[in-house]
Order: structure tokens, then C-alpha cells, then sequence
């Protein structure tokens, strides 16, 4: 059976006092029924024992927050077994060439808004995953290094010819740095992200993305609720951001909201239009909090 830890303060003011949302054992349909689809049964019904999915709103700011999350132990069974590796890699290596390139946009991008050529920019890859945002920096000539918890992740980046970074103290700057869908898996978002401003270099910029859930505490007060892959997921986004609690954390760790790079425009703008029109529509958009962040006062 996994030991799940309490976590009473909240990450972005660090108050105490709270009401709760929701608050169901794991073993309740309308947690269980999700866990036991979204992890294809790799999860026994009893290896949760009786830990509850229990959801918590800040009452002096708002942030919502699940109240238990694994001890390091379990993480490790989450992310090493849990997640099936297999089935995560192959979602990056069936993506295609539109994830390569939108990943070589983002940098180009950001690159022209420093000011710089991208193989002059030191850049860190936080929870790079299986490090193909790396990969791209990489061809571009950056000198690249990422931090990750998986050990399969960090032997297969390795093998790619990745630097993998243990600790941050002791590293030059980097002038870019991106943590992408990172922090929402975190107990102590708010002292990584203190610890990425102190790696940051004068006049970088940190990438930070998250789900968004400015609709996560309506959904919850439905009474037809169910668990889902959302910016609440259990056992994985133990924070719910949205971009005015990202900026609130920002601003503790000394950073502030900066200006985002603008991306090419491309030929025929129009048709671009009525093609990104016709996409809306034909799917939602993906729910997704993005700033970008410098060092407060540069």
C-alpha cells in the first residue's frame, strides 16, 4: 500500500485556512472508475488503501490544491510503472513532424526576442520528459541541458547525447528555461520555481506552462462529477493553476510576467486564418496556462 502525504499549507500564499471542494476515497466509483481506465489497470484496487482524492480551496486566495499526494516511493511507482513508458514515448514518437516544428518555432521565437542566435543561448529543459523539446534545442546548436525525475526518461535522454542536470546550484545561468507541464505535478511548486529564478541568467526568460483551471472548481461543484484527465487529475496534478496564481507564484520566486515572443508570421495570411479557423472548430482548444517570465525589475 502507497503512503500518501498531507499537505495542509497553500502553494501560492502559503495560508492555512481552506475549505473543501471535494473529498472521496479512491476506491469511490467516481475517482476509481477513471484511475482504473486512465492507468489500464496497472494500479491494484487496494494499493491506494483508504487515501482519499480530496480537493482543497485557499480561502484567503483562491488556489486549489489535492490535500494528499504520494511519498517519494510512490511517485517513483507512478511515474516509472503506473505511467506505462512504452505508451508515453510512442505518443511523442508517433507525433509527427508539427510537434518537432512547433517546438523549433517556440525557440526561433524566443531566441529572436532575446536577441540572440539560438546556439549562443544556454538553455534547461525542466521535466524534460523523454527530452525531445532537448532534441530540437539540440539541432539548433544550443548548449542544452534538462532535469527530470524518471530514470528511463533520463537513460533514454542520455543516450540521445543530452546533459542531465541532478542540482541546479553550481550551474552557470541558462538563458532560457523551460518547464512545461511540470509544475502541476509538484508538492513544492513554489520552491522550484524560486530555484529556476536563481538559474536564470540576467535578461532570460523562463517558459512556464500549465493546464489551466479557471474552470476546475465549477466543474467540481457539479453534482454530476466525475474524475478526468483535467487540471485535477489524481494522483498527478496535485495543483491547479491558472495564470493569475502562476503570476502570484512568480512574483515569490522574484520573477515577473514578461512580454511573449511573437511567433513568424507566415505566408498567406489569409489562408492561414480560414485553416486555424476551420481547426477551432473542429476541436477544442487545448486548455493550457502559458506565461513567460523574467527576472522582476529587468
Amino acid at each position: 500500500m502507497q503512503r500518501f502525504l498531507e499537505r495542509r499549507a497553500c502553494a501560492v500564499c502559503a495560508g492555512l485556512r481552506h475549505s473543501v471542494l471535494r473529498s472521496l476515497p479512491f476506491a469511490a466509483p467516481a475517482v476509481w472508475d477513471f484511475v482504473a481506465r486512465y492507468y489500464a489497470g496497472r494500479i491494484a484496487a487496494g494499493e491506494l488503501g483508504d487515501a482519499r482524492y480530496e480537493i482543497r480551496k485557499c480561502a484567503d486566495c483562491g488556489f486549489l490544491w489535492q490535500a494528499y499526494h504520494l511519498d517519494e516511493v510512490g511517485m517513483q511507482c507512478l511515474y516509472e510503472d503506473w505511467i506505462s513508458p512504452q505508451e508515453s514515448l510512442a505518443k511523442k514518437t508517433r507525433a509527427g513532424a508539427a510537434l518537432l516544428d512547433g517546438y523549433a518555432r517556440e525557440l526561433a521565437a524566443i531566441a529572436r526576442r532575446l536577441g540572440r542566435r539560438p546556439a549562443a543561448l544556454r538553455v534547461l529543459d525542466y521535466g524534460m520528459g523523454w527530452g525531445f523539446w532537448c532534441r530540437v534545442a539540440q539541432a539548433h546548436g544550443c548548449d542544452v541541458a534538462g532535469c527530470e525525475l524518471s530514470e528511463r526518461r533520463l537513460a533514454y535522454a542520455r543516450g540521445l547525447g543530452i546533459r542531465v542536470v541532478e542540482a541546479l546550484e553550481g550551474e552557470a545561468p541558462f538563458d532560457v528555461i523551460n518547464c512545461h507541464q511540470t509544475l502541476e505535478h509538484l508538492p513544492e511548486p513554489c520552491e522550484t520555481l524560486a530555484r529556476l529564478a536563481r538559474a536564470l541568467a540576467p535578461g532570460g526568460l523562463v517558459r512556464l506552462s500549465v493546464p489551466d483551471g479557471s474552470g476546475a472548481e465549477r466543474a467540481l461543484l457539479d453534482p454530476r462529477w466525475r474524475a478526468g484527465k483535467d487540471a485535477l487529475q489524481p494522483l498527478e496534478h496535485l495543483n491547479c493553476f491558472t495564470r493569475a496564481t502562476l503570476a502570484r507564484i512568480a512574483a515569490r520566486a522574484g520573477l515577473a510576467p514578461a512580454r511573449e515572443p511573437a511567433r513568424p508570421r507566415a505566408r498567406w495570411r489569409g489562408l492561414r486564418a480560414r485553416l486555424a479557423g476551420a481547426l477551432r472548430r473542429a476541436r477544442p482548444r487545448a486548455a493550457a496556462a502559458t506565461l513567460y517570465l523574467a527576472r522582476a525589475g529587468a
